[in-house]
């Protein structure tokens, strides 16, 4: 088996600034492995140990990204692709790049990739690949186990726990309910010689430049701000029989005892 796992190069979200004026996040701020691609590189990693798969990670970014990538490869991997890319890229044109690495590098019996990256978080990316690549698509698993040609996915919906069973190839996206990530120490990071991480650039992949160009996005990031979260703030005082019965009261004209 084959496993193709994506990695994104993303700010440390506890890091970020927003810009003076309020409206773009500053990124330039420490960098890391997105959170939720660790619990695809962790399932990666088991598939490698346990069933032998061959492991190779795949993601676009700045050419300061292959650092994190070292990090990506410290969970087990082969090699690493990183598509250059020095100004962002919307949803789309990255599913068009992974898209051709995934065909260029393969073929591949299965993608995986977290749910949702900690920066733009719309969660479009795996699904945008499946589709450019004709393959099914199961997002938001919690358990899978591969049976030959296919793969069992179980994922929870609401109230409901729902589990599919998915020919190969396919391309699954997965919550951080799937596993605990192994910790990664500096010697493990250290240990990846940077000569595993390949970087490439968007022509050699041969992906069309309306794919990536800003004038030809198909989303556009016009601004970012703080969200508001008002609060009521009244202090009670007086006997503390009158104020839990007030308290009480509030409570209840609002609706948290209800």
């Amino acid at each position: 088996m084959k496993v193709l796992v994506l990695v994104k190069h993303v700010p440390d979200t506890t890091e970020v600034r927003f810009g003076d004026d309020g409206s773009l996040l500053v990124r330039q701020a420490p960098t890391k492995v997105n959170d939720y691609d660790r619990n695809a590189l962790e399932l990666a990693a088991t598939l490698r140990e346990r069933d032998d798969a061959t492991v190779i990670l795949a993601g676009v970014g700045p050419g300061e990204a292959a650092k994190t990538f070292k990090e990506a490869l410290a969970f087990g991997g082969e090699s690493a692709v990183l598509a250059i890319a020095d100004e962002p890229i919307d949803s789309a044109g990255v599913a068009a790049v992974i898209a051709a690495i995934g065909e260029s590098e393969g073929p591949f019996d299965l993608i995986l990739a977290g749910d949702v990256s900690e920066d733009g978080y719309d969660g479009l990316v795996p699904g945008l690949v499946a589709a450019r690549l004709g393959w099914p698509f199961v997002r938001g698993a919690t358990s899978l186990s591969v049976e030959g040609s296919s793969v069992t996915v179980t994922r929870v919906a609401d109230d409901a726990e729902e589990t599919f069973r998915v020919e190969l190839p396919a391309v699954v996206s997965v919550t951080r309910l799937i596993n605990t990530p192994r910790t990664i120490t500096t010697m493990q990071v250290m240990k990846v010689p940077m000569s595993r991480v390949r970087s490439v650039s968007l022509a050699d992949l041969g992906v069309a430049e309306s794919e990536w160009r800003e004038e030809t996005r198909a989303v556009r990031l016009t601004s970012v701000r703080p969200a508001t979260s008002p609060r009521a703030n009244e202090v009670l005082s007086g006997e503390l029989a009158d104020v839990v019965a007030t308290l009480v009261d509030r409570m209840e004209k609002l609706g948290v005892l209800s």
